[in-house]
């Protein structure tokens, strides 16, 4: 009897934390949006979206350039831009988590975190963002609003999370 009683006590407690939600409240995403413009840091620099802009290819991707300096033109922007983000996404709504891996490279998504000063010598340096989610919210024909919250995992040097709302340069 004394067994019988020790099992059903480990079964009891088997199934108890079997059950028992996660950590980060139950929810199994690896993002949370949070609702601001779009901030965070990158190469542990203060980041905050100022501008940016979209361009969309003719096999129905967007192209997203997101900088941290307010340009009064972003589609006109070409030297200069600062720290900024970059992303390639399907023209659609809808949520894009991120993963990178090498033996699926096709359907990898990552996002990259570019700062010009940092690489020396080697020019800039490109920080690939593998974790997180992006999101676009809608696509007219001359903007895209989104949300981000992407990390570059390991040491997280580098976090952006909010929303974004730009053109799309024609």
């Amino acid at each position: 009897m004394k067994q019988l009683s020790v099992v059903l006590f480990a079964c009891l407690v088997l199934i108890s934390f079997s059950c028992s939600e996660d950590e980060d409240g139950g929810s199994d995403s690896s993002y949370e949006f949070k609702e601001q413009v779009a901030q965070g840091t990158i190469n542990d620099k203060d980041w905050t979206l100022g501008s940016g802009y979209a361009s969309s290819s003719s096999n129905d991707r967007l192209s997203i350039n997101l900088f941290g300096k307010d340009f009064e033109t972003p589609c006109d922007v070409f030297s200069d831009r600062g720290v900024l983000i970059f992303f390639t996404l399907d023209n659609k709504v809808g949520v894009t988590e991120l993963k990178f891996d090498f033996d699926d490279l096709d359907n990898s998504k990552t996002a990259t975190f570019l700062d010009p000063d940092a690489g020396g010598d080697f020019g800039p340096l490109n920080i690939i963002a593998t974790e997180g989610a992006i999101e676009i919210l809608s696509v007219t024909d001359s903007e895209v609003k989104g949300r981000l919250d992407i990390r570059n995992g390991g040491d997280n040097t580098s976090s952006v999370n909010g929303n974004f709302t730009i053109d799309i340069c024609q």
